[in-house]
């Protein structure tokens, strides 16, 4: 079976479910999940989260000490949905250069 079969055939390997769960993961926040009352920290129970924001769930672990809620990388998942946009190209930011030109600087370079 041929790729765009599979894509054909299978929901999520549709580009919109990817964009999805980029999207998912880029524009999440942990207040979603955790939230701060009364100067306890309260955890948002997973039973109450919809699809997408658990889609941005890399693991929930109990410590011993409390409940560990990590998430997907947010910038990767940003930087992939920039490019997939066109509005950032990773070759082009390496090569640019920013100067950055002090006060003290700026009587000599204007010389």
């Amino acid at each position: 079976m041929s790729t765009t079969e599979e894509q054909r055939d299978n929901p999520c390997l549709s580009e919109e479910a990817v964009l999805s769960e980029l999207c998912a993961i880029a524009f999440s926040d942990y207040t979603d999940f955790v939230r701060v009352e009364d100067g306890e920290v309260r955890i948002t129970d997973t039973a109450d989260l919809d699809r997408r924001r658990r889609a941005a769930i890399a693991g929930i672990k109990d410590t011993g000490k409390g409940i560990e809620i990590k998430l997907h990388e947010k910038q990767k998942a940003l930087e992939l949905l920039a490019r997939y946009l066109g509005l950032w190209d990773k070759k082009e930011a390496e090569d640019s250069t920013l100067r950055v030109i002090f006060d003290s600087e700026a009587e000599a370079w204007a010389e």
